[in-house]
């Protein structure tokens, strides 16, 4: 049985960098939390490989060294879309948590489609 995930995702949409041993690949964010940081990329590492991640945030950049989790590529007509890639975090610094903060303070709030009636 696949555990639920416990910690809520962000919407974040921001450019990065992944270093996996020597190779550096740009990409962006998908999505963010507390432990944890969704990417898209044209490529991508293999799953349960170290990585470290810098993120580009106003003048400044967060560093985050994380292991990739999960990864998903596609095959065929989409083969040209980004690779999608699971980052966690073990140990995130002050300045990711501070982010992630203020990228939850700043989502929308999504309504309870169970409460509204079907149309």
């Amino acid at each position: 049985m696949i555990k639920k995930r416990e910690e809520k995702r962000i919407p974040f949409r921001k450019l990065i960098i992944c270093k996996c041993g020597e190779e550096m690949h740009p990409g962006f964010t998908q999505d963010v939390s507390q432990h944890g940081i969704g990417i898209q990329s044209m490529q991508r590492p293999e799953p349960l490989r170290k990585v470290r991640i810098a993120l580009a945030v106003e003048q400044d950049s967060i560093f985050l060294d994380g292991e990739v989790r999960w990864a998903h590529e596609y095959t065929g007509a989409l083969a040209a879309k980004p690779r999608e890639f699971g980052i966690y975090i073990p140990r995130p610094p002050a300045a990711y948590l501070r982010l992630v903060a203020d990228c939850c303070d700043r989502a929308p709030q999504r309504r309870n489609s169970a409460y509204e009636p079907l149309k």
